[in-house]
């Protein structure tokens, strides 16, 4: 073999080590090996969530494996399959959990490949369980929040309709002051028109007996006397409507009442306090002593 042909041998030989190992060592940092004792494990989930294909495949929070495959059978059934590095020997107790690393990252699935003695069966299915995840958490956290804030508003409400039934009740009790007609303003009113009524009475009573000689003899007289009733009627008119502009504006006891109730619940206090000053006299009629002193 001449020189020339040596030294293509020598390249070609020199080329294909060199791909040989970019290949090694390319499978070797992605997880994967030549072998085939550390991979094709079939995992069954329910439900894969984020996970797909090429996610991170953990051992003791190392990664040491990835997602090769995933396989949609029906609803509640997805077969993923995995690849395992070959320092990884899955038993036939192997357990893989699906969890989240963040909360919005992609699942990762944690492998442990068991203590049992017997190696996984090949093509034997492993039974995965999900766990619960950041944003499950927030969800539970979420629904306590609102029951919390149901009790609160109820709460609230309660003492919001508590507040308006007392002061419906005090204003109902205000109304049946001011409506009583035997006391109060209203009493007072009532009884300034009963008095004119009366008079308009005595007035109409006085013209009917009167007799006619004596009506034309004193027709002047009368004359005279219906115009004083008439003065006195438009004085009288006028005091009325003098006494209900001072209540208007708050003068007067009766004014005062009608405004002032720190003066109403001041009399309230005083009555309840003869009241109860007369009850205990008559129950101890003893009680209370007079003393005399001379000077």
């Amino acid at each position: 073999m001449d020189l020339h042909h040596k030294q293509e041998v020598t390249v070609g030989v020199l080329v294909l080590a060199g791909l040989a190992i970019f290949v090694g060592g390319t499978m070797w940092l992605k997880g994967s090996s030549f072998s085939q004792g550390g991979g094709g494990v079939r995992i069954q989930f329910a439900d894969i969530g984020t996970l797909k294909k090429g996610s991170v495949v953990k051992v003791s929070g190392v990664s040491l494996g990835k997602v090769e495959g995933i396989e949609f059978e029906r609803v509640g059934k997805v077969l993923v399959t995995v690849s395992l590095s070959p320092r990884v020997a899955p038993k036939i107790d192997a357990v893989a959990k699906l969890a989240s690393v963040g909360l919005v990252s992609d699942a990762v699935i944690s492998f442990n490949p068991g203590s049992s003695t017997q190696p996984l069966p090949p093509g034997q299915v492993i039974q995965g369980v999900v766990d619960q995840g950041l944003m499950d958490i927030g969800a539970d956290l979420g629904e306590r929040a609102k029951t919390a804030l149901d009790g609160l508003n109820q709460v609230a409400n309660k003492k919001l309709a508590d507040n308006l039934n007392a002061t419906l009740t005090a204003m109902q009790k205000m109304m049946a002051v001011y409506s009583a007609t035997g006391s109060g303003p209203v009493g007072q009113l009532t009884t300034t028109m009963t008095s004119l009524q009366r008079l308009s009475a005595r007035l109409d009573s006085a013209v009917a007996e009167a007799k006619m000689a004596r009506t034309l003899r004193t027709a002047d007289t009368l004359m005279t006397t219906a115009a004083a009733s008439s003065a006195q009627f438009t004085l009288t008119a006028q005091r009325l409507d003098s006494l209900l502009q001072k209540i208007n504006r708050g003068e007067g006891t009766v004014g005062k009442l009608m405004t002032d109730t720190l003066l109403y619940n001041d009399i309230h206090r005083v009555s309840a306090a003869l009241e109860k000053l007369i009850e205990e006299l008559r129950k101890n009629p003893g009680k209370i002593t007079i003393q005399i002193k001379a000077f």
